[in-house]
């Protein structure tokens, strides 16, 4: 099996890059890829430590695209793999990225404590992100640890839904990379584009929205992914349907629009009881990307 969905330290994950290719040789898959949020800063020591180690390392990364709701581009993450982590395009790009990403957490930060009576602050929030690039889990992360009270009766999802698109306390950034940007940054530092876990986006027609994709540019989607133990379906209803359901759904689009067949688990390092690995991501995949 392999895995090209997981984040490490460098943006919200539990484990370090070398951390992250012990447990894949561990568990004897075929391959993993990096793909931080908006993060590069751990591709180097993803590379060099697994230099010498039995199993193909793919460099990338994961962008969140600017929000354009007229176009249903709401909340939607374009995965870059096999990308040159060190292309000086890709470097200044994804810093104005990050520099965007901080001054929207701080806001939301300031929105939670003002307008709602939240103890949280960016520093703590920073605190916990250890230097590397702040997003959503830190955040709830506080919001959880200092407001045990306000919290009460309220799950994880929901506080993730109060900062994110549409919620009470969200803040859009000022900068941030648009859906064309993302695919041509990414195909500048010579990788392929790969729509994140389609099945999670909010869209009026799911097929009609990735042919949209495929004809912006998009190269690649997603067809195995976490949907049971992933937002939005993580804890609902619908999550075993959500499982079941869409790769064999993607997996048909993909070829009717010959899309490149990619997948992971979107491990973070646990959280959610996800392991490396779970999306059971077949091998033949791997052909594609080496």
């Amino acid at each position: 099996m392999i895995d090209f969905h997981l984040h490490s330290t460098s943006s919200d994950g539990l484990d370090t890059p070398s951390q992250l290719i012990d447990k894949a040789v561990e568990l004897q898959l075929s391959a993993i890829a990096l793909t931080d949020h908006d993060s590069i800063i751990g591709l180097e020591e993803f590379i060099s430590y697994g230099e010498e180690k039995e199993i193909i390392l793919i460099p990338g990364i994961e962008i969140s695209i600017q929000h354009e709701p007229e176009r249903e581009l709401i909340d939607v993450h374009i995965i870059g793999l096999n990308i040159d982590y060190k292309s000086t395009k890709l470097i200044n790009s994804i810093e104005n990225q990050i520099k965007g990403r901080k001054v929207q957490k701080k806001a939301i930060c300031k929105r939670l404590r003002n307008e709602f009576g939240y103890d949280i602050t960016f520093e703590e929030v920073k605190a916990v992100a250890e230097g590397t690039v702040i997003g959503r889990p830190h955040i709830v992360e506080i919001m959880i640890k200092n407001n045990p009270t306000k919290i009460k009766g309220k799950s994880t999802n929901d506080l993730f839904k109060m900062i994110s698109i549409g919620g009470e306390a969200f803040v859009d950034r000022e900068v941030e990379l648009n859906f064309e940007e993302s695919i041509d940054l990414i195909k500048a530092a010579g990788g392929i584009s790969i729509l994140a876990h389609p099945g999670i986006y909010e869209v009026s027609d799911r097929m009609k929205f990735v042919e949209f994709c495929s004809k912006t540019g998009i190269e690649g989607i997603e067809i195995e992914y976490t949907y049971l133990k992933n937002r939005p379906y993580y804890e609902t209803d619908k999550a075993t349907w959500a499982q079941e359901f869409f790769p064999n759904y993607f997996r048909k689009i993909a070829k009717k629009f010959k899309l490149i067949m990619s997948g992971g688990s979107d491990y973070h390092g646990g959280k959610k009881g996800i392991r490396m690995g779970d999306a059971n991501v077949p091998d033949k995949y791997l052909k594609r990307f080496i």
